[in-house]
């Protein structure tokens, strides 16, 4: 076997999105990338394209990649997500091997780079069930801490709406709220393990400035008379679902409630909105993530709005000291 690992470049995308449909038809993961989708993380400023996004090849032949992508500090540690995976057809071959020992050399170079003061906390997630991935972070040192629900819900019968309550104001999203939204957001999840608050630049990227951001299917609760937000559901399309699966898919990206303003019912207003408005929209369904361990209920509050769980996701995290 003659492996070679070189950083990707923007005419790799063709490729690089071809050995990602090959992984999703055998490992159903049920996530689909196309090369805009690529392009778009290519172009993320807080990554660096010649050293953040690797891949494996055999000649001319992609056949694994790694990707490095520091998301800032949180409670005193530099986070940073890793992802990566080989093409089916060729695990087995130590490939996988060769990609996480420079996933993580990566990782503890660009801590050394951006943060050399703090150290850095490598975040990876994959399916429960691929167990041969499971064993592979390990053996590396990614220890699995904690799980995530992927859910989704038609949009066939739905329940009716839950009125505001007194008090609040529901409005829909418009480019005005950017910042407030960010604040918001970062002041709801605060409370929640390993949260990773949004600069400015990753909200933009991430979020506002995303090709799959739905600004006009996404809504916040406001005081009545301010314009203080105190709940959001953020929403998004990925194209590359509709091209895989014909079905339009609304997500559910985020969903939060400012902690003095929970028990009102507010996440149950915004969710069951949401999900008429996509269906009056034309969307076949809907989806979203949940950590297993929510502290706010969520899942129950997901479950009630008809959602039910697909598939659960491993959680794996490693420490890097400067």
């Amino acid at each position: 076997m003659d492996i070679s690992l070189r950083p990707l470049t923007r005419g790799d995308i063709p490729g690089w999105a071809d050995l990602l449909a090959r992984i999703e038809k055998v490992d159903h993961t049920g996530e689909h990338y196309g090369a805009a989708d690529l392009e778009e993380e290519m172009a993320n400023p807080e990554v660096v394209v010649g050293k953040d996004f690797v891949g494996a090849f055999d000649g001319q032949d992609m056949v694994g990649y790694y990707s490095v992508l520091p998301r800032g500090e949180a409670e005193g540690l530099f986070m940073i997500h890793v992802e990566g995976s080989v093409l089916p057809a060729r695990r087995g071959q130590g490939i996988g091997t060769l990609l996480v020992a420079g996933m993580v050399e990566r990782a503890a170079r660009a801590r050394a780079e951006i943060r050399p003061d703090l150290p850095a906390r490598l975040t990876s997630v994959g399916l429960t069930s691929n167990l041969a991935q499971g064993n592979l972070l390990s053996s590396a040192g990614l220890r699995a801490e904690r799980w995530t629900f992927v859910m989704r819900t038609s949009l066939d019968d739905l329940p009716p709406t839950q009125p505001v309550p007194d008090g609040y104001g529901l409005r829909t999203y418009d480019e005005s709220m950017s910042d407030v939204l960010r604040e918001t957001h970062n002041r709801a999840f605060r409370d929640h393990p390993n949260f990773t608050p949004s600069s400015e630049i990753t909200w933009k990227q991430v979020v506002t400035g995303s090709r799959s951001f739905r600004p006009q299917l996404s809504f916040v609760v406001v005081l009545d008379g301010s314009d203080q937000i105190v709940a959001y559901l953020q929403t998004a399309e990925f194209d590359a679902d509709l091209e895989a699966t014909g079905r339009r898919e609304a997500c559910v990206g985020w969903l939060g409630t400012l902690q003095e303003h929970r028990g009102q019912g507010l996440a149950t207003v915004l969710l069951g909105h949401s999900l008429h408005a996509y269906r009056d929209a034309g969307y076949d369904q809907a989806a979203l993530n949940v950590d297993s361990e929510n502290l706010t209920g969520a899942l129950g509050i997901y479950e009630r709005a008809g959602f039910k769980v697909e598939s659960r996701w491993t959680n794996y995290f490693l420490m890097v000291v400067p």
